[in-house]
C-alpha cells in the first residue's frame, strides 16, 4: 500500500465508524402502529418517515411537532388514497430531531 493509499484510509477513518445504517422502513413499520406517542413509528431521516407514508398507502396532508417527556413526536395528518378516510400517524423523530434535520 502506498502512502497516498494509507493516507486516505487515516483520513476517512473517523466517517466509517460515524456511518450507521438506520432500520429500513419496512422493519419501522413492522415495529409500531403509528397511533400516538406510545406506540409512534421511531424513524431516523425525514426520508425514512416519506417511505413509510409511501409504503402505508396515505399522503401527508398536515403536520404537527409535539414533544412528550422530552421526546420529540411529528404528528401527520394524513389521507388513504385509496379510501379517502383520513387519520393521525405518529413519528418518533427523537434520534435526529436534535441533529437539525
Amino acid at each position: 500500500m502506498g502512502r497516498r493509499s494509507l493516507a486516505l484510509l487515516v483520513a476517512l477513518a473517523p466517517l466509517a465508524t460515524a456511518c450507521v445504517t438506520p432500520p429500513d422502513a419496512p422493519t419501522v413499520l413492522a415495529s409500531a402502529r403509528g397511533t400516538g406517542a406510545n406506540d409512534a413509528y421511531a424513524i431516523s431521516s425525514a426520508a425514512q418517515k416519506s417511505e413509510i407514508l409511501r409504503l402505508l398507502g396515505v399522503q401527508s396532508q398536515s403536520q404537527m411537532r409535539r414533544v412528550i417527556d422530552g421526546r420529540a413526536f411529528d404528528v401527520l395528518t394524513v389521507r388513504d388514497t385509496a379510501t379517502g378516510a383520513t387519520r393521525e400517524v405518529w413519528f418518533d423523530i427523537s434520534r435526529y430531531f436534535r441533529r437539525g434535520y
